[in-house]
């Protein structure tokens, strides 16, 4: 049996004793395979220990070659074998001081549109926050092209296997720190926290700290959905059976600039204006750019430097899985996301709007709060050792939906929140006031779209503004 990107397959079974013949064959055809039929990597070339790319680049309406230098360590690899398997290096141009730039290297799926295609659309339509393309390699190789000349009949059923979501999803991985040459497997994750004890949360609440906590209780009493709302669309999931495997394209990608996974923040502010400034970015690939991110995660926000950033302290990375409106079913065969920060209408089906998005965001802020920032606490606190959150991402969609849905009633946040350290007492009252927005009650928790995308991204981002303020 062979692996790739769109799963296992094998040859018809023969029996080696009554065809030893065959059993030869095929030993000597493994033996004789270069290293691209073998599936290794031919495209990162290694000299004098240190490893290059060579990448095509637009320059003054010509294309040109450009070499970067990798930084072996990566700072972001996905391990799971059938999946986009992204790996994503610092990188910076030979000769260089400083790794300003990332190569990403993903296996996406043909059926949607690449990642360097609707980064230039964006910045031809004037988003803001979001990274250049600087170099592009649109296919170095495909599923497609490997598996050139098999034929595939009726594909093999396993049993036993449950069809839950925990079988199709990667979770968010602890941090990463081997090197590119010890890399085995496939799973976004990032290198580990400061140690330095932050003190953005003193033990007496500011002025500004109890207005949010006043203007929560206020938004509570009145948590009611007074504003026109999208109707809910069918899933744009299409048929399993349309093909016998999905055909994924081996792109490599460079960008800049380069930053911090957002779950590296060194600071309770610094992670809050991170934050912000990534919604503000969605908002505006959202409104001005007319593309749905629809993975928002916490491998996909970093913290840059405002100085080479356009003056954001945070951007959005990572539109493997975006889709530009009015564009129809992206072809996708499975639910798009990350599980433990998918919206509840998503894990149930529903097509992909912004208002999920956002949601995403708030998860992203809790897990963080609540699974990151322990570095922070010192040695005083420790985390909990069972945890409400792994509700977020194990057992069926509709499990998780369920689960979701209960946390995020006034009850079950206020559970969740305890399982924060107590250096994050200031960002509660934040996560109260965006859970009313986004959780007003219309025949209950209303999981809804509003019509107007500022209904939840004005209220929102006032809110991560009038915290960041009282902690200054």
């Amino acid at each position: 049996m062979d692996l790739d990107r769109s799963g296992p397959y094998s040859g018809a079974t023969f029996d080696v004793h009554e065809e030893p013949e065959k059993f030869i064959q095929v030993m000597c055809a493994y033996l004789m395979m270069s290293d691209e039929e073998l599936g290794l990597d031919t495209f990162t070339k290694a000299k004098d220990n240190r490893l290059f790319v060579t990448m095509p680049v637009e320059a003054r309406g010509k294309m040109q070659k450009r070499q970067l230098e990798l930084d072996p360590n990566p700072i972001a690899h996905q391990r799971a074998i059938v999946c986009r398997g992204t790996s994503c290096f610092l990188a910076k141009p030979t000769g260089a001081a400083e790794f300003d730039k990332v190569v990403k290297y993903s296996w996406t799926s043909s059926m949607r549109p690449p990642e360097a295609d609707l980064l230039n659309k964006a910045n031809e339509r004037g988003v803001k926050g979001l990274a250049k393309v600087v170099g592009y390699h649109e296919e170095v190789t495909s599923i497609s092209r490997l598996r050139e000349g098999l034929v595939f009949s009726t594909p093999h059923k396993f049993r036993g296997v449950p069809r839950s979501a925990n079988t199709s999803f990667s979770q968010s991985q602890p941090p990463l720190s081997h090197p590119f040459s010890q890399i085995h497997g496939l799973s976004i994750a990032s290198k580990g926290h400061s140690k330095g004890k932050s003190t953005d949360c003193s033990s007496h609440p500011s002025k500004r700290s109890r207005s949010n906590s006043q203007l929560a209780e206020t938004e509570q009493a009145q948590n009611w959905v007074s504003y026109p709302v999208q109707e809910p669309q069918g899933t744009s999931l299409v048929q399993q059976d349309q093909a016998p495997y999905d055909n994924r394209i081996f792109r490599v990608l460079a960008i800049s600039p380069a930053g911090r996974s957002i779950s590296q923040f060194k600071s309770v502010v610094e992670l809050l204006e991170g934050l912000r400034d990534a919604l503000k970015v969605h908002r505006s690939l959202y409104m001005d750019g007319k593309i749905l991110h629809r993975d928002i995660s916490e491998n996909n926000i970093i913290i840059t430097d405002p100085g080479m950033a356009d003056g954001f302290k945070g951007m959005l990375i990572d539109l493997d899985l975006a889709k530009e409106e009015g564009k129809g079913p992206s072809g996708a065969r499975h639910r798009t996301g990350t599980m433990e920060f998918m919206a509840i209408e998503v894990l149930l089906g529903i097509s992909h709007t912004y208002r999920h998005d956002i949601e995403a965001f708030f998860y992203v802020l809790i897990w963080l709060c609540a699974r990151r920032g322990w570095a922070l606490a010192g040695t005083l606190e420790k985390p909990a050792i069972e945890t409400i959150l792994s509700h977020w991402y194990t057992g069926t969609y509709n499990d998780m939906a369920r689960n979701k849905r209960g946390d995020m009633d006034k009850n079950g946040l206020e559970a969740v929140l305890r399982e924060c350290s107590q250096v994050f007492d200031c960002v509660k009252p934040l996560c109260r006031i965006i859970r009313d927005v986004l959780f007003p009650h219309k025949d209950g928790l209303f999981t809804g779209t509003p019509q107007d995308p500022n209904i939840l991204y004005h209220p929102i981002i006032e809110a991560f503004d009038d915290t960041i303020s009282g902690l200054g």
